[in-house]
Formats: structure tokens, C-alpha cells, sequence
């Protein structure tokens, strides 16, 4: 297994944004799915910490078909774009890999 020069602290940030991620959106979903009349604070967190590609989906959402307009679909693909960001911040985050002599 390879070791990396920031492994471990890349690890711990991109684990916590992920798992912020994925709090907000399993939140939203099940207020979605539950509530009469959702006001969703959560959903407008999941936007704004999935930046860029959130806002981009956000923002994009007006050219999906109004059969497909669902908030429950759109939230998971906010959530999906959050776990991406998630494992492009580990992979820019981690630096380096080390060799065996445990130098660069």
C-alpha cells in the first residue's frame, strides 16, 4: 500500500466534507419525502458547500425536462457531486506519494 506525504490529514478533510455531504443530503431527502410543504435549509446548505459543481447543477436544473423536475433527484446528484469533490480534494490533498526510504 502506498504511503503519502499528507495521507492522513487529506484523508481526515475529504472524509469530513464527505460525511457532511452525505448528512445534508440524507436530511433533505427524508424532509422531502416526509414533510407536506418542505422549506429545505438543508438543500440550499448542499448547494453552497458543493461549490462549483453544485452551482453549476443548480443553475443547469432549468434545462431538465419538466417530467424529470424531481427535488429528491436533484438532491442526489448534488450529493454525487459533493462525494466527487470529496475524492478530487483527498487526491489533490494528499501530495506526494512516498517512497520506501520514506522520501519524495
Amino acid at each position: 500500500m502506498r504511503r503519502y506525504r499528507n495521507g492522513l490529514v487529506a484523508a481526515v478533510l475529504a472524509g469530513a466534507y464527505a460525511g457532511l455531504v452525505v448528512i445534508l443530503g440524507v436530511v433533505s431527502v427524508v424532509i422531502l419525502l416526509t414533510a407536506q410543504d418542505p422549506i429545505l435549509l438543508t438543500g440550499v446548505a448542499l448547494v453552497i458547500i458543493t461549490f462549483p459543481l453544485g452551482w453549476l447543477i443548480w443553475w443547469g436544473w432549468d434545462l431538465v425536462p419538466p417530467q424529470l423536475e424531481d427535488p429528491v433527484l436533484l438532491t442526489v446528484i448534488l450529493s454525487c457531486a459533493g462525494l466527487l469533490q470529496a475524492y478530487v480534494l483527498w487526491r489533490i490533498l494528499r501530495g506526494p506519494s512516498l517512497h520506501e526510504g520514506g522520501t519524495t
